[in-house]
């Protein structure tokens, strides 16, 4: 309707004005206004008669051009610029058009193709190198992408954007191997140090994941060992389901058997929720958890909650945490809030009885170049270890990533 309704105006206004000659900045000068608004209909409508009047003007068909695919009529756009993007001599801004035009339609061999053209004008425009780099990692060739960025200099490989791109191509590693060492003193009174350590083997697939982790432990000079499995298998619309198992060689620092089970559901808006449920088997006793967890995303911040139900002794635990995460550096910062009677990781043992504890914990990510992590964490217990009577617990964690 609007078409309709800029159409009559323009003939209007050709009649009114014919005869007369155009003004071409006048006229430019309304064009741009008009693509100021988003008014690309009439802007076009404007334009047109300078097109026909002026057919030799490169500027005005660039920008008519432009136009269009700000419109995201994109056939149309490149039909305009590609003659003066695909001669022997080609218009640098032309080529710069038909570069976004390619980009922003997602046909990135055709983009590609427009970036090279230009780098042989322009070899150290950073615009098109990143334009190009983006699209490289898109259709998975980041090998290329990332020969690019390291031949640039550091002053603009180090920059936001390309670090950005760096992190994309590093997540698509499909393996990744982990080891931990965990630390469980306590003070006043204290007792004789836990030793808990595990390492770990993770690939991924298009939509599903495993990992095998081999852990072992030592309480009072009994060493154990615990092997588990976790799966991760996505859905189309965002879900994804998590599975664990696990057997170990005793019965009293890891539980005989173990299994997990929870389904964390399609996102909703900024919220993200989950349910599911943890079983331990001990020579002389089963726990059963019902878990679950509600999470809110504001921007670089997630504030979560997670309660546990401990269906054996009908007690319940909590779980606060705030997360502040760069995407970028692939950095986090995590704070947590416990209350209850699930000890850290849910390392039960023969030894845990349904008393209750305090937590305060921090931890903490850091990247070191594109592929290894370290993360520290720290978390301290005000425990109940006999009814009534409560001691410090210190836990201390050190996790150590490589990815490939």
């Amino acid at each position: 309707m609007k078409f309709i309704y800029y159409s009559i105006l323009l003939l209007f206004i050709s009649c009114i004005a014919m005869g007369q000659e155009i003004n071409a900045d006048e006229t430019m000068a309304n064009v741009k206004r008009e693509v100021e608004k988003g008014n690309f209909d009439k802007a076009l409508l404007l334009i047109e008669p300078l097109r026909a009047k002026y057919p030799q003007d490169e500027d005005i068909q660039i920008y008519t051009g432009r136009i269009y695919s700000w419109k995201k009529d994109y056939k149309t756009a490149s039909k305009i610029l590609s003659p003066m993007a695909d001669r022997v001599n080609p218009n640098p801004e032309a080529l710069q058009a038909v570069i976004n035009t390619y980009f922003w339609s997602e046909e990135f061999d055709k983009c590609i193709t427009y970036c090279d053209k230009y780098l042989v004008l322009n070899p150290n425009d950073s615009e098109v190198l990143k334009t190009k780099v983006i699209c490289l990692e898109k259709l998975n060739r980041d090998q290329e992408a990332l020969e690019i960025i390291d031949g640039l200099p550091v002053t603009e490989n180090s920059t936001q954007a390309f670090r950005g791109i760096r992190t994309l191509i590093g997540r698509k590693a499909k393996n990744a191997v982990s080891a931990s060492y965990l630390n469980v003193s306590s003070s006043d009174p204290g007792q004789s140090p836990f030793h808990y350590g595990y390492v770990e083997y993770s690939h991924k697939f298009s939509k599903s994941a495993i990992v095998g982790r081999a852990n072992i432990g030592n309480i009072s000079n009994d060493t154990q060992m615990l092997f588990e499995t976790d799966f991760y298998q996505t859905f189309s619309n965002k879900s994804y389901l998590y599975a664990n198992a696990g057997v170990s060689t005793g019965e009293t620092v890891f539980p005989m058997a173990k299994a997990g089970l929870e389904y964390y559901f399609k996102p909703y808006k900024k919220f993200d929720y989950s349910l599911g449920a943890r079983f331990m088997h001990f020579d002389t006793d089963d726990i059963t958890l019902i878990t679950g967890q509600l999470a809110y995303n504001a921007g670089i911040y997630t504030m979560a909650y997670r309660p546990y139900y401990d269906t054996s002794n009908e007690l319940f635990s909590h779980v606060l945490s705030i997360q502040r995460t760069n995407e970028e550096k692939e950095r986090i910062i995590r704070l947590e809030l416990q209350y209850g009677n699930v000890p850290y990781l849910y390392l039960y043992n023969g030894f845990t009885q349904p008393l209750k504890a305090y937590r305060v914990g921090i931890q903490y990510q850091h990247r070191i170049g594109d592929s290894f992590f370290v993360r520290p964490i720290f978390l301290y217990e005000d425990e109940e270890y006999t009814p009534g009577q409560y001691r410090n617990k210190f836990n201390v964690q050190v996790i150590v990533t490589k990815r490939f």
